[in-house]
């Protein structure tokens, strides 16, 4: 049985050479790295968004995954936890979004029962918004003696359903202590469209089209200004390994030489690229 120290030289080279097979990299080749540099995303009524944001003729490459954006039928989307949404602004200089639910776009019922919750790392909920929650598969009740105002219905199954809207905290509303709802879906909506909705709640399908604001963040920001400060042109990501990229030009930006030299067979690594000789 042959036994290697770790000091010893064959060690030491397999430990080099797993390393330089580890190293590799899902990314394009480097002529394609300068797309980044020279596109950015551009649909509808959202125009010239660069780094962190990719999408269209911007390659995935170019930024974090999170900040993926699709354009359909000329309409900028933004998926956040399993729940996509209609892209209506975005302020690069806060770092925020206006964003609407598309299962509730122009629509007020949806069978897609899923809150609109942020991680707070990447996405969170920013400043002027309401919570409204919509409460669907509402059971039918005689308790009441004229229809409440937060009344609406929702087909399902073939059947005309109670739904019911609650502004603020629940449960305060004293309509939701005699209905019985299966379902519930918590929206927030912008303040002033919220003092809307209270005064006439048939404004509900427009209310939702107005969206509510988001906050974004880049986890990988100071990683970008470092690699901007150290000459870098552009920012990207490498999604196989989860860790952002430096750009210079047409290929990524030199990141220093390793090299181990064993009876004459040079393994070495310079600007992620790796060598045998």
């Amino acid at each position: 049985m042959l036994s290697l120290s770790l000091s010893s030289p064959v060690t030491t080279f397999i430990i080099f050479f797993i390393f330089c097979l580890h190293h590799t990299t899902s990314l394009p080749s480097h002529s394609s790295l300068s797309s980044c540099n020279n596109t950015t995303f551009n649909c509808g009524t959202i125009t010239n968004l660069s780094y962190p944001f990719t999408g269209g003729n911007r390659p995935s490459y170019c930024g974090p995954p999170q900040f993926h954006l699709n354009c359909k039928n000329n309409v900028p989307e933004l998926n956040i936890s399993s729940v996509s949404y209609r892209v209506l602004q975005v302020n690069l200089v806060t770092h925020s979004l206006t964003l609407a639910r598309l299962d509730l776009w122009n629509e007020t019922c949806t069978h897609h029962y899923v809150n609109s919750t942020f991680d707070g790392t990447s996405f969170s909920y920013g400043s002027g918004n309401r919570n409204l929650t919509l409460f669907y598969e509402c059971k039918p009740t005689s308790e009441f003696t004229k229809a409440p105002q937060n009344l609406f219905y929702c087909e399902s199954n073939g059947y005309k359903n109670n739904s019911y809207t609650l502004i603020g905290p629940f449960p305060y509303d004293p309509v939701l202590r005699l209905a019985q709802c299966d379902e519930g879906v918590g929206v927030p909506i912008l303040e002033e469209q919220a003092t809307r909705f209270v005064e006439n709640r048939t404004l509900l399908r427009e209310v939702l089209m107005k969206g509510f604001n988001v906050n974004y963040n880049n986890p990988f920001e100071n990683d970008c200004f470092e690699c901007i400060s150290s000459g870098g042109q552009q920012c990207g990501f490498d999604s196989d390994d989860n860790e952002p990229i430096c750009i210079c030009g047409n290929g990524l930006c030199p990141s220093g030489i390793l090299a181990f030299l064993f009876g004459g067979l040079l393994c070495f690594v310079f600007d992620d690229e790796f060598y045998f000789m």
